[in-house]
């Protein structure tokens, strides 16, 4: 399990597979890298990359108040560190706010931007609700959110153990604050500057959040894959359907 030291001092750990177009892959409040465990096969067209953001997962805590700027530098020194001029950048429900902050902060590094179950903002009551349910649960009990999140993501039971395990090593402060910072981070104003090639990826049935696609009519580059039965956790619910949009969408768009 690889690690680079951040300029603070602290030990970040990453995943690094494969070879070829390197996808960067974003995780939600708390989850860590390993709910992206269905993505690994994408090794076998790219390489692929899977950090641990600060204070989730095995990564040192660097700060307890961390927001989405923080998070965006954070894949900027990964990438330094890995020696990448530029990559695809994917982010996976609330981690697509970092993805997209990193695009519109770091565009010369940006190839595209995937976004699962992405938003700019938490602009719907559904959206709003999940967010300060998960607050108040990392608040209450830590241990049960990681419980409910690893069997609402997974049917495999070694899987779903082993994303409850890895959760539980999320520092419980800063997984609030990821949640909190992020509640109140908008960067629908600023869309009309995503260039790049840009995909969202949405299940049907999350009504809720695909709502927010309205917002990316301002960019001048994307385009949008619904998969049909789904919820909000495609990547690993409808991991088959997922990939395969992401397969077509960097081979054809880079």
């Amino acid at each position: 399990m690889p690690y680079f030291t951040e300029k603070s001092g602290a030990q970040l750990f990453y995943d690094d597979r494969g070879n070829g177009e390197a996808l960067v892959f974003i995780h939600p409040p708390g989850m860590g890298r390993k709910v992206f465990k269905m993505q690994h096969s994408l090794a076998r067209e790219f390489r692929v990359i899977f950090p641990d953001l600060s204070g989730n997962g095995d990564s040192d805590v660097i700060s307890h108040a961390p927001d989405v700027s923080m998070y965006a530098r954070e894949v900027v020194q990964l990438i330094d560190h890995l020696d990448l001029d530029q990559i695809v950048v994917i982010g996976y429900s609330c981690g697509g706010m970092i993805a997209q902050e990193f695009a519109l902060t770091f565009p010369e590094r940006t190839k595209a931007v995937i976004l699962a179950g992405g938003f700019p903002k938490v602009a719907t009551g559904g959206l709003r609700f999940e967010f300060l349910g998960g607050m108040y649960w990392v608040n209450k009990s830590p241990e049960t959110l990681a419980k409910l999140l690893s069997h609402s993501h997974f049917k495999d039971a070694e899987i779903k153990r082993e994303l409850n395990e890895h959760m539980a090593k999320s520092d419980p402060e800063c997984w609030y604050t990821y949640y909190n910072r992020a509640l109140s981070f908008d960067c629908s104003g600023r869309l009309n500057r995503l260039t790049q090639p840009l995909l969202l990826v949405y299940g049907n049935k999350e009504f809720w959040i695909n709502e927010h696609a309205h917002y990316y009519r301002a960019c001048s580059n994307v385009k949008m894959e619904v998969i049909e039965h789904a919820f909000h956790q495609t990547p690993a619910t409808h991991y088959d359907r997922f990939n395969d949009a992401v397969i077509r969408f960097v081979q054809g768009e880079i």
